[in-house]
């Protein structure tokens, strides 16, 4: 059942990606993978910097824009190696320009869920030391 609401949302999100244009790519922007991944290195995923710097945010599509704020919701795939392996995790987060910031668009929100579970998934991955 969740496949087929994923599947959804990625295929809304890519019909309204393809009317977007360059707004599509502010979603995949080095500087909004580079904060969806502090998320997770001030987490439980802190010792994974390593792997974590090497991740690629990748499909990325807009999945609504409010007219007013100029908030944009989008989806992407967070890819992540991690000790031979790559994990995997489809996130769902809001940006929203900044005005006056180091940053072009802030991360206002991230899917608490689906990072938590891609997060545990990263977790799984990592051999535990004794």
């Amino acid at each position: 059942m969740n496949v087929l609401k994923l599947s959804a949302v990625l295929a809304t999100a890519a019909l309204l990606s393809a009317c977007g244009g360059n707004e599509a790519k502010v979603c995949g922007s080095d500087d909004v993978k580079n904060q969806l991944v502090k998320i997770f290195l001030s987490g439980a995923l802190s010792a994974q910097s390593d792997a974590l710097s090497k991740a690629e945010l990748k499909d990325v599509a807009i999945i609504d824009k409010d007219p007013d704020s100029g908030v944009l919701e989008c989806v992407g795939t967070l890819t992540v190696p991690v000790v031979g392996q790559v994990a995997s995790g489809t996130l769902k987060y809001q940006i929203a320009p900044a005005a006056k910031s180091e940053h072009d668009y802030l991360l206002l929100l991230a899917d608490g869920p689906l990072a938590n579970a891609f997060a545990k998934r990263i977790q799984g991955m990592v051999p535990q030391q004794q």
